[in-house]
């Protein structure tokens, strides 16, 4: 247990990272309190984009029935929801078992939105690629929830990172391939990896630069080992833990996969011979729909 740390319901962490939020502040039933509650984020927007995208499909099928299924984007969508779950039980609890929770839906969730970019990018694949996928999916799962130390890091990390970084490289390409024809799409991508590049950014600091002093009475701090001994306690300097950054990481990383998840959307529909737009809901949420007529012209 850390200095600030108070006991709490759940007992000591056993999960392999304790983020710098202090456990148990507001109460014992919540390990990290914003951590987990800021995971809300990811909940609403998956569940979100699930009804909009309902919505879409029966105004797809009121125009040409039966043409287009919507199934593979709302699974993407559904994970993103999943990821959200996961999330607020690992950090109410920080035990192990939770975080697989956390951690295995992300997996899920990368392998679906890297199988839809691969069949809009490249047409629809044989029956054999969505069955390797998933035999990837269970291997890895195999080896991060019944394995510990270094094999279960670098099971998980190496297969979610190379996978986020091919899909990451597919929805770049739909950027350069429809920017120019479809703005939404130059829209929706730029403001989605913007908001994905500072989430990881804000995630990086909070990991590694916990007891940082970000602002004192006498300036700014931080930059070397002498300016952690700072007086907390006393309220002489704000560091890096008092700012939730891991908590805000949730909301901007939601809102950066939401948008470039949207943008695999507006592509997928594109190569079906829809002409997709956006459309604003409560002025701030991106919406998907159709411009119906073109669609009954082709």
């Amino acid at each position: 247990m850390r200095e600030n740390d108070l006991p709490g319901f759940w007992g000591s962490p056993t999960s392999s990272v304790d983020w710098c939020e202090d456990n148990y502040v507001v109460t014992q039933y919540i390990a990290e309190f914003f951590n987990s509650f800021s995971s809300f984020a990811m909940i609403f927007l998956g569940e979100a984009a699930c009804y909009s995208i309902n919505r879409l499909q029966a105004s797809l099928d009121r125009v040409q029935p039966n043409k287009t299924s919507l199934f593979r984007f709302k699974l993407a969508f559904r994970t993103i929801t999943v990821v959200g779950i996961g999330s607020f039980l690992f950090h109410a609890t920080l035990l192990h078992k939770m975080q697989m929770l956390d951690e295995l839906p992300m997996l899920y969730s990368v392998l679906v939105l890297f199988f839809c970019l691969i069949e809009s990018r490249f047409g629809a694949q044989p029956a054999w690629f969505p069955k390797l996928l998933f035999v990837h999916g269970v291997i890895v799962t195999g080896l991060v929830a019944f394995t510990s130390g270094n094999v279960q890091f670098f099971s998980f990390h190496a297969s979610f990172s190379s996978l986020e970084i091919a899909t990451l490289l597919l929805i770049f390409k739909v950027y350069q391939a429809q920017k120019r024809e479809y703005p939404d799409i130059k829209r929706v991508f730029e403001l989605g990896i913007g908001l994905y590049a500072v989430a990881v950014t804000v995630w990086m600091t909070d990991l590694n630069f916990c007891e940082w002093t970000v602002l004192s009475l006498v300036g700014l701090g931080g930059k070397n080992e002498g300016d952690r001994n700072h007086d907390h306690g006393h309220g002489h300097s704000l560091i890096v833990k008092d700012f939730y950054f891991h908590a805000w990481w949730h909301i901007l990383v939601s809102l950066g996969l939401f948008l470039l998840s949207t943008v695999i959307l507006l592509d997928g529909l594109i190569v079906q011979g829809w002409t997709p737009k956006i459309e604003m809901k409560a002025g701030w949420l991106p919406v998907v729909t159709v411009v119906e007529d073109h669609a009954k012209d082709k």
